[in-house]
């Protein structure tokens, strides 16, 4: 575990080594755009002190001629480029540009601005790249070995993230050549914070949509099953999420002009890139949950089961099973006769569950009546009829199922929407189990996956704190990337 955290925290270092070797090698030059109206090969400049820079070309590139200007010496030199017209002299254009020699080389001009900041784009496209392909590997890794954890959900979440932010690095890099005249890098950088509102912008309807999805979903599941505080939590983050997504909108869309702010606005430009990426990330998260939700609702496990246990809740009061628990058994004894007529293996029953102080006997006790009434052998059949939780179910359970076999395969068998979270039960308790779910109402699925998005971020809040933090730092980073560099490397 520590090599390989060593070996990750080595690969950053080295991105961030090489980014700014790249830009001290490759900052020694700079060009300068001056607009050609005239589609004139006429043009001149002017220095203010000699022996600073000096010109390496002047090429003229479609509707600009283009000046390009090299580390000649130390020290500072105001720069006058111009382009005139050959048909008339009065007509001309002209660019005047602030040039610093910083002591490593590097050209420093106009107070925000610097030779070799597209390698600094490059780097940070490289490092979100990297963070996306160890996000995904750890994942794919988590998703095979154990797929029900908050951990597999943070690690789909920040893959999603860091998978938006490096093709929009990347896609950025790709597209400033083609106006290399209006890109620096202060105009460049603020354009990474307007992508990533306007992705933020483009996704509000959805998540209204969902905040209203799920309202009407917990007003049909009060409606149904009666009121409870978990339906009316579910309208109340309905309600937070509407007003939440209209508040950030409006702080997101106060400046929208995203390569002409001055630098005097760098403040809202900072808090417009912070609350926009931080939204996405929520973003991120949410899809997570709500994608391990339904996958592990859908997952058909292997057909080696050695126990099957069913996870009990509210019984009649006819101590007959309820339709939402007698889905959960039929869901069981499917796949247990799918297993036999498949493999030939056959797999016993834990019915899990204790009796509530409003039940007639134990949900145990209920689930493997209604067994033998469906011609499961009694002998097969092992109650459970202590627990009261979920994490007691799987824990009382496994000790039943390590007393008749050692290592032995266990699957649950649930209500679909409770799949994941039973899973991450059973991982507290020790034991790698999968699962399967009974189809329900489809009013019960935003509450549980809201329920795993709010798990998620309690459970991994340090990681999900240090991203926060990481957006702010990188947001102020970026918004002053040209005084950073000055302080580096000057």
């Amino acid at each position: 575990m520590i090599k390989r955290a060593l070996c990750i925290a080595a690969g950053y270092i080295a991105i961030i080594l090489c980014t700014v070797i790249a830009v001290i090698i490759f900052g020694r030059s700079y060009s300068l755009y001056v607009p050609n109206p005239y589609g004139s090969d006429k043009a001149s400049f002017t220095f203010s002190e000699e022996g600073v820079i000096e010109n390496t070309s002047v090429r003229r590139c479609g509707s600009y001629t283009r000046f390009t200007f090299k580390t000649a010496g130390r020290g500072e030199c105001i720069v006058t480029a111009m382009v005139t017209s050959e048909e008339n002299e009065n007509n001309c254009t002209m660019m005047r540009a602030d040039f610093t020699v910083l002591p490593a080389g590097v050209l420093y001009l106009n107070g925000y601005d610097y030779g070799g900041w597209q390698f600094t784009l490059f780097g940070m496209g490289l490092l979100t790249l990297y963070s996306f392909a160890l996000s995904l590997r750890a994942f794919l890794r988590q998703k095979k070995t154990q797929f029900f954890s908050h951990k597999t959900m943070l690690a789909f979440a920040l893959a999603v993230f860091f998978g938006l932010q490096s093709l929009m690095y990347l896609g950025l890099i790709g597209a400033t050549p083609v106006r290399p005249d209006i890109f620096d890098s202060w105009r460049v950088f603020n354009l990474s914070g307007f992508i990533m509102m306007l992705l933020f912008i483009l996704s509000i309807p959805a998540i209204v949509l969902f905040a209203a999805f799920m309202s009407v979903s917990n007003l049909s599941l009060i409606r149904h099953e009666g009121f409870g505080k978990n339906n009316l939590f579910g309208i109340l983050i309905s309600i937070a999420l509407f007003v939440g997504s209209c508040f950030c909108a409006a702080a997101a869309l106060r400046n929208p002009n995203s390569t002409d702010l001055e630098l005097s606005e760098i403040r809202a430009a900072v808090l417009r890139v912070v609350i926009s990426t931080a939204f996405v990330y929520f973003e991120c998260i949410l899809l997570s949950a709500m994608f391990c939700t339904q996958f592990a609702a859908r997952h058909e496990p292997k057909y080696n089961q050695d126990f099957i246990i069913i996870l009990g809740c509210k019984i009649g009061s006819d101590g007959k099973p309820l339709p939402l628990l007698r889905g959960r058994i039929d869901r069981a004894i499917a796949f247990y006769r799918r297993q036999l007529e498949e493999t030939g293996k056959q797999a016993c029953f834990i019915p899990s569950g204790g009796q509530g102080v409003d039940e007639v006997m134990s949900e145990a006790e209920c689930m493997k009546n209604y067994l033998v009434e469906q011609g499961i052998d009694e002998s097969i059949i092992y109650s459970e009829t202590r627990s009261t939780t979920t994490l007691e179910n799987m824990r009382f359970s496994k000790q039943i199922a390590d007393e008749h076999k050692e290592n032995a395969n266990i699957l649950f068998s649930t209500t679909n929407y409770h799949v994941f979270r039973s899973g991450t039960f059973a991982a507290k308790a020790g034991m790698r189990a999968d699962g399967v779910g009974a189809k329900t109402k489809w009013y019960f699925w935003p509450n549980a996956q809201i329920r795993e998005f709010i798990g998620l971020l309690v459970s991994e809040w340090k990681v999900n704190l240090l991203i926060l933090l990481s957006i702010v730092a990188v947001s102020t980073l970026l918004a002053n990337i040209s005084a950073v560099i000055h302080w580096i490397i000057r």
